[in-house]
């Protein structure tokens, strides 16, 4: 298996954005590659983050796969070699495992990039554009990620202010709905699932979609603000245009306070987003948690000396994104030996399934168990050159 790869590693997005393939020209490309016979098989992943070919049983494949792709994106192989990383037989297949297990990600262990990946194989699988050694290939990855996530903390340990942010709502609305069942008069009221909706300034913005991601993911109601019309067209690009989701004009932020239970502000703004004086005009002596996830502060500190609020800024989430990195690292480096046993499992079935495709002949009873054996016994690239001398005899 070859790979071409284009990255964040390598490339800012301005380069990525010319290598990215729609789902229809991934199956055109490798369909074409497919009739010409310059392939047997192949995978495009294409994310924000990368454009990644995999292919199987090209002669010359890098070669080949940069003249292809030049012509496709009318680019030049001096293009594709510049930004392009390149990798081949079982250096292709560790990429590929560290990619699906988010090693190879921005954020160590975000599980996004696993869903992308399957997304691609089964999209060029149902396409009859995958042989058998892409589907051993990627179906041992997923095994692999899978493996990797229920072992290690690795998934679970979010070193994003997005994520914590989310995490800390998500607890702190779960803790109010349980006072508020335990009040009968809320309860006789009907109000025991009032509790549940929030208020999102800045969802555009890098932290901020981040945030309404997942609590949209954990069934929590966003309103996101809308400053400029095109401003939710680019909330729908980062995929927050679901059930939940709602916009609002900045300049209704405080109307809709009486119907929120917290507030997140993470914009750019050189101004207070939420000042002491307004919020007690719009307040109605509701209680609730503020997330000021702003440099500078968004939020007027002082709101914090109201009875009922919460005020939380970056600085309480700085410490625990620290100790989450420290974690993660440690939990990645136990994915990497787990990924390694992954890599090592699937070239030697690999190396089996090959040597006995090009050496058709009846052997002996014992010969398969001699393999087998020798397979248990040696690392891949042992067993590889001890096939290969059994090949040449």
């Amino acid at each position: 298996m070859d790979c071409i790869s284009v990255s964040y590693k390598k490339a800012p997005l301005s380069i990525r954005q010319k290598f990215a393939f729609s789902v229809e020209e991934q199956r055109c490309f490798l369909l074409k590659l497919q009739q010409d016979r310059k392939i047997e098989g192949g995978v495009i992943v294409s994310t924000c983050n990368r454009s990644e070919i995999y292919v199987t049983g090209g002669e010359d494949s890098f070669y080949m796969l940069e003249q292809a792709l030049a012509e496709e994106k009318g680019l030049t192989t001096e293009n594709i070699k510049e930004h392009c990383l390149y990798y081949s037989g079982k250096k292709a297949v560790l990429h590929l495992y560290r990619v699906v297990c988010g090693l190879d990600s921005m954020i160590i262990g975000e599980d996004e990039i696993l869903h992308q990946v399957k997304e691609a194989y089964q999209n060029a699988a149902g396409n009859h554009l995958v042989n058998g050694e892409l589907h051993m290939v990627f179906q041992g990855a997923f095994h692999c990620a899978k493996q990797s996530k229920s072992s290690t903390r690795l998934s679970t340990t979010p070193v994003s202010f997005g994520t914590l942010a989310a995490n800390e709502i998500a607890d702190y609305l779960e803790e109010r709905r349980s006072v508020m069942k335990k009040d009968d008069r809320h309860e006789a009221a009907g109000q025991e699932k009032e509790s549940g909706r929030v208020l999102v300034i800045g969802a555009t913005g890098k932290i901020g979609s981040i945030v309404a991601k997942d609590l949209l993911a954990k069934g929590i109601s966003v309103v996101g603000i809308q400053r400029r019309k095109h401003q939710r067209d680019e909330l729908i690009s980062f995929g927050c245009q679901r059930e939940g989701m709602t916009f609002i004009d900045y300049e209704k932020r405080y109307h809709i306070l009486p119907d929120v239970d917290v507030i997140v502000s993470a914009t750019t703004s050189p101004h207070y987003t939420m000042t002491k004086g307004e919020y007690e005009k719009w307040n109605y002596g509701k209680g609730h948690l503020f997330i000021d996830l702003a440099v500078p502060c968004d939020i007027d500190r002082e709101i914090a000396e109201i009875e009922g609020v919460t005020l939380y800024n970056i600085d309480y989430f700085k410490l625990r994104v620290e100790q989450n990195y420290y974690i993660k690292r440690s939990e990645a480096d136990k994915a990497e030996e787990i990924l390694k046993i992954c890599v090592e499992e699937v070239m030697k079935n690999l190396y089996v399934k090959q040597f006995y495709e090009r050496n058709t002949k009846q052997r002996e009873e014992w010969f398969p168990k001699m393999v087998y054996y020798l397979k248990e016994i040696l690392d891949s690239d042992e067993f590889l050159r001890v096939l290969e001398k059994i090949e040449s005899v």
